[in-house]
């Protein structure tokens, strides 16, 4: 008799024991497995937690979302492992991947001067950016480098001349630095039926580089237009600044 009365107390203590811990998940539905398994965050289903308790792994009970926190996450980081496995969080410039910083066209026809000065500003091609919109400045029509580094920097434009005999399509990439000027031109005839161009850079930029699409048309010579002002009508134009490292 005392045997059944033991084995049947051991059993209302794992039956009793069960239905607390079903009772527990399904009122909860939150598991918590580290250095502080009682304490879990209001919002999470799942936390694995370290000895620090700002370094785990979560799953948000709402949105499903995974958190990996270990001290090394970071806005727009990568999640990498080494040869052992062992993952972490790096840039993806540590990691040496391109990435575009800008991307800008224009929307519909945009006149380019003849040629009086250096980068003026009714050269500059009014892009409107699809990527990049928080470093362009619309009234200056220019892209600022957000940080140093290498950066490849494609140019194009489509455009016709006014006239059309002697008349030649310039474009360039213009930057201004420490010493300012353009990095990169070319030079193609657009007569009366145009051409399209263009024009690519790769070199390290410092933050706050100024970058722009400069247009203007020349005349075959190497002189400015005289009378009358031979402008062009661009169709296209575009400009791609991608960082790659």
């Amino acid at each position: 008799m005392r045997r059944n009365r033991l084995l049947s107390k051991a059993f209302y203590t794992a039956v009793f024991g069960t239905a607390m811990l079903l009772v527990s998940t399904a009122g909860f539905a939150q598991v918590k497995i580290g250095s502080n398994p009682t304490t879990i965050d209001p919002n999470n289903n799942l936390e694995v937690e370290s000895t620090d308790p700002a370094k785990k792994i979560s799953i948000h009970k709402t949105t499903g979302k995974l958190t990996i926190a270990d001290g090394s996450q970071g806005d727009k980081k990568v999640l990498t492992s080494d040869a052992n496995g062992v993952a972490t969080w790096q840039s993806q410039s540590q990691l040496a991947i391109p990435v575009t910083a800008f991307s800008g066209a224009i929307t519909g026809q945009a006149i380019i001067p003849t040629f009086t000065t250096h980068d003026e500003i009714n050269q500059r091609l009014p892009l409107v950016p699809t990527l990049g919109a928080e470093n362009w400045n619309a009234a200056t029509k220019r892209f600022t480098v957000p940080v140093d580094g290498t950066y490849s920097v494609q140019v194009g434009l489509s455009c016709t001349s006014t006239t059309g005999a002697n008349v030649t399509l310039w474009t360039r990439i213009w930057v201004v630095s420490e010493d300012g000027g353009p990095l990169y031109k070319g030079v193609t005839p657009i007569a009366g039926v145009g051409d399209w161009q263009s024009v690519v850079y790769t070199g390290r930029l410092a933050a706050g580089d100024g970058i722009s699409l400069d247009g203007y048309t020349m005349l075959t010579n190497g002189t400015p237009p005289g009378n009358p002002i031979w402008t062009g009508t661009c169709g296209r134009a575009y400009m791609t600044v991608t960082k790659i490292d």
